[in-house]
């Protein structure tokens, strides 16, 4: 399947490098990456195990940016709670005992505005047994489809920038230079603890 990915990849790496460096909004940034991420799960579906009502994967932690989740909440009508710095995996509660705060009857309930994370999941195995969380300590041993390089473009879509002047010890001349930090990032169950009430 990463085979027959790779032509439509390599599609998406012009368009959203183009996107990457375009005058518009962030939101329009996460929403046309979401859009290629959702063309890569078209032509995965038919071979993936993911189906409707199989909801193993809205029971792990689920990484959002801050940006990603102020765009699902303005798209749902509820706005996220302030998430602080990055939260670690193992800081992350979820399992079967705190599933994503959007299920609901066994579906997600804002699947037009799911975040990244959500949107590349695909089990390519042949059902879903392996998704099945066995041990808490342990993730499971999902064979993915490899979506790394939507994950590395939201990471430089949502980075902080600012420019910051140094001074050249060996010139003694004052430069001006970038700085790029990580945006706060959480599980979707810190920025929407109570889903959409």
């Amino acid at each position: 399947m990463n085979e027959r990915a790779r032509p439509v990849k390599a599609l998406h790496q012009v368009r959203l490098n183009r996107i990457l460096d375009a005058d518009i909004r962030l939101d329009a940034k996460i929403s046309a990456l979401w859009e290629a991420v959702d063309e890569m799960g078209a032509i995965a579906a038919p071979h993936s195990a993911c189906r409707r009502g199989c909801s193993h994967c809205c029971h792990i932690p689920v990484l959002v940016p801050k940006q990603e989740a102020a765009l699902i909440g303005r798209r749902i009508g509820v706005k996220p709670a302030k998430v602080i710095g990055v939260t670690r995996l193992e800081e992350m509660r979820a399992g079967y005992d705190n599933p994503c705060p959007f299920l609901k009857g066994g579906a997600c309930s804002i699947y037009d505005s799911r975040p990244l994370a959500c949107r590349q999941q695909f089990n390519m195995d042949s059902d879903a047994l392996l998704c099945e969380l066995v041990d808490d300590d342990a993730p499971p041993k999902v064979p993915y489809l490899n979506m790394m390089d939507y994950t590395t473009v939201l990471a430089m879509m949502t980075a902080q920038s600012k420019e910051v002047r140094m001074l050249n010890p060996h010139t003694g001349r004052i430069s001006t230079a970038i700085e790029y930090s990580s945006p706060a990032v959480g599980d979707i169950r810190e920025f929407f603890p109570r889903g959409r009430s």
